[in-house]
């Protein structure tokens, strides 16, 4: 298969949270055209066996490798953990995967808590260890398991009262006084930077992995010469979810008001 600059970036996820992930290349990459493929029509990846978690995935990436697309960001940190071997050896062009931005975080090197709310595969999985491991130089670091914001960014719901109340939730245990930073460690929390300090404080700092995947892929297409090139038009998003078309509906409503929040952010 001969691609070129003008072919398509695919991005998937186990549901809604990659479009989080989506956002961030609408946002710095306006020139690309962007093909997204939420897997919603099953249950979460982090509460399926690992065996079902790699054959999911190596369909989705057949999916987009049927659209011709000239490389695949695993916009999911589960199926990064369990399956990003076999997709790689499944589809010859370049494939990221997502890691928490626990680095981030320690490079910051604040007095205090770093938290990293991530889904419950992720943090009991050999690769969060082996990451914390690498980085943690003594810090404490608490690590919470928010199914339930999970199931509100499926529902579309990204910011508001009914996010913030979840949040709470999960925080309630611990002294926000305490805490230097949090690591969104999955891609349903990164529409929820807002909504993470609203409950915990402006004072924390929110690590968030996204940028860093997009900078990643950025670079890797500079290298190979196939970023597109900037004619002025407006970005191109395709979005499919195995759930159908209120999934779709819901995705696209979700990557505008994120990309609305970034460009406000800047």
């Amino acid at each position: 298969m001969t691609l070129d600059s003008k072919a398509p970036i695919g991005i998937f996820d186990s549901g809604q949270g990659g479009v989080s992930t989506l956002g961030q290349a609408a946002f710095m990459l306006p020139f690309e055209k962007l093909i997204y493929f939420g897997d919603s029509g099953v249950p979460p990846y982090s509460l399926m066996q690992k065996s079902e978690v790699r054959k999911l995935c190596l369909a989705a990436c057949d999916f987009l490798a049927q659209k011709g697309v000239k490389a695949i960001v695993v916009a999911c940190n589960t199926a990064t953990a369990v399956a990003l071997s076999e997709m790689r050896q499944q589809v010859k062009i370049p494939i990221l995967g997502m890691e928490p931005a626990i680095k981030v975080a320690a490079d910051w090197n604040l007095p205090g808590q770093i938290v990293i709310m991530a889904t419950g595969m992720m943090l009991k999985s050999q690769n969060l260890k082996q990451l914390i491991k690498r980085v943690n130089r003594g810090r404490e670091i608490v690590k919470l398991a928010c199914r339930d914001v999970i199931t509100l960014v499926e529902a579309g719901v990204i910011a508001g009262t009914e996010m913030e109340d979840a949040i709470a939730k999960y925080f309630r245990p611990l002294d926000s006084n305490t805490i230097s930073s949090v690591v969104l460690g999955c891609t349903h929390f990164g529409f929820l930077e807002a909504s993470v300090k609203e409950v915990v404080g402006t004072h924390i700092k929110i690590a968030d992995g996204n940028t860093g995947t997009i900078r990643h892929l950025i670079n890797i297409l500079a290298r190979s010469n196939m970023l597109r090139p900037e004619t002025g038009q407006k970005p191109v998003v395709e979005i499919y979810n195995s759930a159908g078309n209120k999934f779709v509906d819901s995705a696209y409503d979700m990557l505008q008001r994120h990309v609305n929040e970034l460009q406000r952010r800047t």
